[in-house]
């Protein structure tokens, strides 16, 4: 049998610690129930906003919103390694079964995405589209370990 190159075991309750609390923090950010400052960084590339005394270009110093990003780049570490960590047991049901969430997730994704497509304008659809992009990674944990332990 082929089988995918995956973590050991222990990186994947690494990756549950990272990844429950930065997915509440984020959420949390997102619905301004906590405000995080806005922190002045260098940043690579600032597209500015037209309208704003900001300047643009390559490597500008500007004003973001920091924790948001952490967040997300925490939501990804943490979901990549719950994902692809392999299980205590590794056997062919259990490759077999994250397959089929891998594309569960991104059919359920992308019906949603079609669907907001659809239903959405403005600017909210942006917020809802970024938000989207880690609907696959999400669905594919919580699905695969309820599924785990539903057996």
């Amino acid at each position: 049998m082929n089988t995918l190159k995956l973590f050991p075991n222990r990186y994947k309750k690494l990756g549950w610690f990272i990844f429950i609390p930065s997915l509440i923090l984020g959420l949390l950010s997102l619905s301004s129930f906590i405000n995080f400052p806005e922190i002045a960084l260098p940043v690579f590339y600032n597209s500015g906003f037209p309208l704003s005394s900001e300047e643009s270009g390559l490597f500008k110093n500007t004003e973001i919103d920091f924790f948001p990003n952490l967040f997300g780049i925490l939501i990804i570490i943490g979901g990549i390694l719950i994902g692809c960590s392999k299980e205590k047991i590794e056997d062919e049901y259990i490759s077999s079964l994250k397959i089929k969430i891998c594309f569960w997730s991104l059919i359920v994704t992308y019906s949603i995405v079609l669907v907001l497509f659809l239903t959405i304008f403005g600017t909210f659809f942006f917020t809802v589209m970024i938000l989207t992009m880690f609907l696959p990674l999400v669905l594919y944990v919580f699905r695969f370990n309820y599924l785990l332990l539903k057996k």
